[in-house]
């Protein structure tokens, strides 16, 4: 059980740090004296196999250089933007200056390869870009999801002043929403209110809400549930205005209880939430 975030993970795949993803970590990082690290992930230029094919020597050293002068450019924004928000540079090991940050470089291993790095993190923040189109965050999302075995928090264009105070969690009965309580409980006992919701018709078997929320009361976590109905909308759509009508300023969301495959290509209630949630929402498979 994640009783603490000590140390949280900031993947850029390809991408320059962003201050909304900062601003998330510092967030949550403050209360728990956490270790913030950015990781870019600087790409190779893909083996081409085949009889007479050849890239001029020029070229590669050229995509090369575009790469490292990429990575530096990543580097220097990232403690840019620590520095505004008074972050300081200190390692993992350094924990007696409380909150702080640091950076690595991952070079060729894609998705795949921060995924794995995530592995050794209690959380991974991800925001999402404003141009969806010219990022493949989803596929950094995906897999972390399914790969790090950790849970990661979305975040959009605002981070709230607070995070974890008004909380919805998102209840189906599942194993992925049992594994998503369990990774959001180090914020749940601070909380000022809970709210366990169920969407009608939108469940597996599994326990009620109200199951959990005494569970979740036993531990002086302030919580009830609530089960409302989908209405002209869809599961993801009502969830969401849920948590907009109660002022949450956090939702906790199991991520893909149908199969991966099912949810990309026909829709569901994760691909919506994550496209769409104007809150942080932390997510777990």
């Amino acid at each position: 059980m994640m009783t603490m975030i000590k140390s949280i993970l900031l993947p850029f795949n390809n991408v320059l740090p962003t201050a909304v993803a900062i601003n998330a970590a510092r967030t949550l990082g403050q209360q728990f004296e956490s270790y913030i690290e950015g990781a870019f992930c600087r790409q190779l230029l893909p083996v081409i196999a085949g009889e007479g094919i050849t890239l001029p020597g020029d070229y590669l050293a050229e995509f090369e250089e575009e790469g490292r002068r990429q990575s530096d450019e990543a580097r220097d924004v990232f403690f840019q933007l620590i520095g505004e928000v008074d972050i300081p540079e200190a390692d993992l090991e350094d924990a007696t200056v409380g909150l702080r940050a640091g950076w690595t470089e991952m070079v060729g291993t894609g998705t795949g390869g921060v995924a794995e790095y995530a592995r050794l993190f209690d959380l991974s923040i991800i925001a999402r870009p404003d141009d969806e189109v010219a990022v493949e965050w989803k596929s950094t999302i995906e897999a972390l999801l399914f790969e790090s075995g950790r849970p990661i928090l979305l975040v959009s264009d605002e981070v709230p002043s607070v995070v974890g105070d008004r909380v919805v969690v998102a209840w189906n009965g599942s194993v992925e929403a049992a594994r998503s309580v369990v990774m959001s409980e180090a914020l749940l006992p601070n909380s000022s209110e809970v709210v366990v919701v169920t969407v009608a018709g939108a469940t597996v078997p599994g326990p009620s809400g109200k199951q959990l929320v005494a569970q979740m009361c036993a531990r002086n976590i302030n919580a009830r549930a609530e089960t409302i109905e989908r209405g002209g909308t869809t599961v993801g759509g009502a969830l969401l205005d849920y948590a907009e009508d109660f002022d949450a300023d956090l939702l906790v969301k199991s991520a893909f209880t149908q199969s991966r495959f099912r949810q990309w290509v026909f829709g569901g209630a994760t691909k919506e939430i994550i496209s769409t949630a104007s809150i942080p929402v932390l997510m777990c498979h």
